[in-house]
């Protein structure tokens, strides 16, 4: 092996090193934001669980807003996968698609995402610091958010004039409804409102002027 290579391989190595430790502070910060809660996410508490010195974890995150902001943007491409991979799944037929889709995007406000998500939008109230880092962060997800639902629902809605107010809704509609699980995890996920879900976006789904 020539030298040039032995270099070329250990840099490939540390790279390496270096994204195994950013990954450890990143999932240590999910299950603790889960499991602990926004106000008991410190710093030391992330650095304990990933195993890393605390030298280790100031080179990647300065602030806890970088930490547990860079822990929803994983779980956000967690879900995204997830939600575009069962999305290629759906069948074509707009009605079918729609009811479908639905149930999908439903489905996945039950998970660490939102829990995480949760924590961040109460503690930013009154944290100056996380909301200036979090604004921002909100917006961006937000609108891939609405890109990810149109790959969803299908170009029928997706292509409607209403269709933005029609995501806008639903999905407010929806993170509203997640929310009283955190007071009520065992309520039923399938009540009255996914049928008013259902509702509003097969509305879109017919052809103008029909069931007139």
């Amino acid at each position: 092996m020539t030298p040039g290579a032995a270099v070329h391989r250990e840099r490939r190595t540390q790279a390496e090193r270096r994204e195994a430790t950013r990954s450890a502070l990143v999932r240590a910060t999910v299950e603790s934001l889960v499991e602990l809660g926004y106000a008991r996410t410190t710093t030391q508490e992330v650095q304990t669980r990933a195993g890393v010195s605390r030298g280790a974890l100031t080179h990647h995150f300065t602030t806890k807003a970088d930490l547990v902001l860079a822990a929803v943007d994983h779980l956000y491409e967690e879900f995204s996968e997830s939600v575009r991979e069962a999305a290629a799944e759906l069948p074509p037929d707009p009605v079918t698609r729609l009811r479908l889709g639905v149930e999908l995007i439903w489905s996945r406000f039950h998970g660490p995402l939102f829990v995480a998500a949760m924590e961040l939008w109460t503690a930013a109230r009154t944290d100056p610091e996380l909301r200036a880092a979090l604004l921002p962060h909100e917006r961006r997800l937000g609108a891939q958010l609405r890109e990810l639902s149109a790959e969803v629902f299908g170009e029928q809605l997706a292509r409607h004039r209403s269709s933005e107010a029609v995501y806008q809704v639903l999905l407010t509609s929806m993170r509203g409804q997640a929310m009283t699980y955190a007071l009520q995890p065992d309520a039923p996920r399938d009540g009255r409102h996914v049928q008013n879900w259902l509702a509003v976006v097969e509305s879109f789904a017919r052809p103008q002027g029909a069931g007139r």
